[in-house]
């Protein structure tokens, strides 16, 4: 099957390129035709251009007859001069009676052999034309010449008879033969170098639609552009496997991290409930109060998780309406960093802030934008020991920018890929923190539908810093 589709692409090479080259030839012949007879052959009325027999049989006009004599007139010795050309009048016994411009070499009587012999041929390197001019009764010949390498004729004998039966019987089978020979040397020579790559790129085709994407073909030859982006595509498709094998996982791990912590905060609310609607146990006040609250902050914790990945879809999509306003961020970072260091959990962190000067407006949602930027902080802090060091820079060049540096832990450049993933939690951090793994995805997708851009850099052991243009 495999030989026989390689035949058929073949084959229909061979076809496509004899079909191709036959109808080129026959265009090309029909143009040369026209050409050839439209620049070379002389006829009595095909030519826009000069047309010596014409020339010749209309040249009587410009002859006088003067005292019974032949003459030529000014504006015909004229005509002769412009197209290099002479003439000679000869009477009816073949004797000259007049010249203009007449070489040397020609002679001044004629034989009729002579004469026949000069208008087949040439004579002193000029194609001879010959016509008369007529006058009461009488009749004298004139004979015009031109230079051969401007005007040339030629005598062409052949044989009818055999002519005819060349092309009656001998041409057909000449043609029948080069024919044949034409389509085998094509579909060796054209059809097979032709075809073996594109079977290959076929083939490779094939592969890659099967998903086995390990192409490296040799770049080189007429579909050497070709090869190269196969080999290109290959390598793409196959990255982009990859990735998603690693997001499946990355994916995985996370739907395993969020199922344990809501699967945790549940555990906790049933067990207090069961406690609570046991009869046989009469509880306080106080550990009504207790359990009450243990049980609305794991619900409101498991809330929390929910709306984030509702939040994040929702940014996503685009689908939350943007309220902008006018914002000073120095002012807007300040309160954030302030409600921060308020916090009991994190009151004794070192957060500073430096701005360039105390008024920076942006025109941005004052709701998400202060959530990102609390979400990156947020996130300097817990990841990281408590004596790290967060500094918050906030400057304005052609645009507005804030730099969140911290000295801590750093990222990992394999974590530094995924870090704006939906579904990822780094594992350079040995604290254990209750979250939905999405403030970062979160606010990315803050800044960048408010057409911002955020970048991080960071290395382990010294530390992480993220920028954000606005």
């Amino acid at each position: 099957m495999k030989f026989m589709n390689k035949i058929k692409t073949n084959w229909s090479l061979t076809t496509k390129f004899l079909v191709t080259l036959v109808f080129i030839i026959m265009i090309e012949f029909i143009v040369v035709m026209f050409v050839w007879r439209s620049a070379i052959i002389y006829t009595k009325s095909n030519l826009p251009g000069f047309n010596p027999e014409k020339f010749t049989w209309t040249f009587s006009k410009y002859i006088d007859i003067e005292d019974n004599k032949p003459v030529l007139n000014d504006e015909g010795k004229n005509e002769l001069v412009k197209n290099k050309a002479w003439i000679q009048i000869i009477d009816e016994s073949f004797k000259e009676i007049y010249s203009f411009k007449k070489p040397q070499e020609v002679p001044k009587v004629y034989t009729p052999i002579k004469m026949a012999h000069i208008y087949k041929y040439d004579i002193a390197n000029y194609s001879i034309f010959i016509s008369e001019k007529e006058y009461d009764n009488e009749s004298f010949a004139y004979i015009i010449g031109f230079p051969t390498w401007r005007i040339a004729k030629h005598t062409v004998i052949f044989n009818p008879t055999a002519l005819r039966n060349f092309f009656g019987g001998g041409f057909i089978v000449l043609l029948a033969v080069n024919v044949t020979i034409a389509v085998i040397a094509s579909y060796f020579i054209f059809g097979k170098r032709m075809g073996r790559p594109l079977e290959t790129i076929i083939n490779s085709i094939n592969e890659l639609s099967r998903g086995h994407y390990e192409t490296n073909h040799m770049e080189q030859g007429v579909y050497k552009n070709v090869f190269a982006n196969l080999n290109n595509l290959g390598k793409t498709l196959k990255e982009n496997k990859n990735k998603r094998e690693e997001m499946e996982k990355v994916r995985e791990n996370w739907i395993s991290s969020i199922s344990h912590d809501v699967k945790t905060p549940l555990s906790s609310i049933k067990g207090y409930a069961e406690i609570m609607k046991d009869s046989d146990y009469t509880f306080s006040q106080d550990e009504i109060l207790d359990y009450s609250k243990i049980i609305y902050d794991k619900s409101s914790y498991i809330q929390g998780l929910v709306e984030d990945l509702n939040f994040t879809y929702k940014l996503k999509n685009r689908t939350i309406p943007l309220k902008k306003e006018n914002v000073n961020v120095v002012i807007l970072i300040q309160n954030i960093i302030v409600e921060i260091l308020n916090h009991p959990l994190y009151s004794n962190r070192n957060i500073n802030l430096y701005f360039e000067r105390e008024n920076i407006n942006i025109l941005t949602d004052k709701n998400l934008f202060r959530r990102a930027i609390s979400n990156l902080i947020f996130n300097a802090i817990i990841h990281n020991p408590q004596e790290v060091r967060v500094d918050v820079s906030v400057y304005k060049k052609d645009r507005v920018h804030i730099l969140i540096k911290d000295n801590g832990r750093g990222i990992s450049q394999n974590d530094l890929k995924y870090i704006f993933e939906r579904y990822y939690r780094g594992t350079n951090t040995n604290v254990s923190v209750e979250g939905s793994g999405l403030g970062m995805a979160i606010s990315k997708q803050i800044i960048d539908v408010q057409g911002g851009s955020i970048n991080v850099e960071s290395t382990l052991g010294k530390g992480t810093n993220i920028d954000i243009v606005l």
